[in-house]
């Protein structure tokens, strides 16, 4: 069989367009430090454009229904993208990065297609609309700058309090892998008496602090630690200007919860408006 330069010249472009277009896209992600960066966003695109070549030239003697391999590509991209996102209590992560994988592979269908414009166009949009998001969340009022927080935050008086409380020394750990919001906080306090750890750990994004655990040691239990701890965190919520506390709970214990003043808003997670 004869090979058609110009068409193999064609679908050599395509693959290269949407590997382009793909790393651009990534390369914000990347930028912002998140888990698909430039090269899984070029993998993706360029794979959904051989694939879409395949249906188009693959089968020059069979009938051709390029649709039904497309429509393979988007419903395949839902695993791909659905183990970017995470979840802690009401706590979610990951979504725009899973958008924009689901984007790249759109991407490489329309260029595998021969769609230049609408894929340079989309990708366009696509990045003006991450951008535009970045700078509303630097110029919005309520944000509070991740870079900041371990100057803003006086994490040593709520350390203080939680010795107080528990009657342990409390060691304080932080994280954030992204750079930008959330912030993990965690307190952890051990004795001799009890093996297993006290824990606290709270996620900070912008003006609201989540409780994402809570754990205090079998033998402490029953002796209303959980409800002079929640004052603790309300009282030092408010003394650093945060606008909101979360947490997420079983439902037997929402009496605690309610007695404190929070609001639940669906089956184990509860809020309190501190403004």
């Amino acid at each position: 069989m004869e090979i058609d330069w110009h068409l193999q010249l064609v679908i050599t472009v395509r693959l290269m367009t949407a590997l382009s277009l793909g790393a651009i896209l990534g390369y914000e992600r990347s930028h912002q430090q998140k888990p698909a960066g430039s090269r899984t966003h070029a993998l993706v695109a360029v794979a959904a454009a051989l694939f879409m070549v395949i249906s188009l030239y693959g089968f020059p003697n069979g009938n051709r229904d390029p649709a039904r391999l497309a429509a393979q590509v988007v419903a395949g991209m839902g695993f791909i993208g659905a183990g970017t996102i995470w979840k802690e209590g009401s706590w979610v992560r990951g979504l725009t990065t899973a958008t924009t994988l689901w984007l790249s592979s759109a991407l490489g269908l329309a260029v595998g297609g021969g769609m230049y414009l609408p894929a340079v166009t989309a990708c366009g949009l696509a990045l003006l609309d991450l951008e535009i998001s970045r700078v509303r969340q630097i110029f919005s009022r309520d944000h509070r700058p991740t870079v900041n927080l371990m100057e803003e935050l006086d994490l040593g008086l709520l350390k203080a309090g939680l010795e107080r409380i528990m009657a342990l020394p409390m060691r304080l750990h932080t994280f954030n892998a992204s750079g930008t919001d959330p912030y993990i906080v965690s307190f952890e306090g051990l004795s001799r008496q009890h093996p297993d750890p006290f824990t606290l750990t709270l996620s900070i994004k912008s003006n609201t602090l989540t409780l994402v655990l809570l754990y205090i040691p079998e033998g402490m239990r029953g002796k209303g630690y959980s409800l002079d701890i929640l004052r603790l965190l309300l009282e030092w919520a408010r003394k650093q200007y945060f606008t909101q506390l979360n947490l997420t709970s079983k439902k037997e214990v929402e009496g605690l919860w309610k007695k404190l003043g929070f609001a639940q808003v669906s089956d184990s997670t509860y809020i309190y408006r501190l403004n």
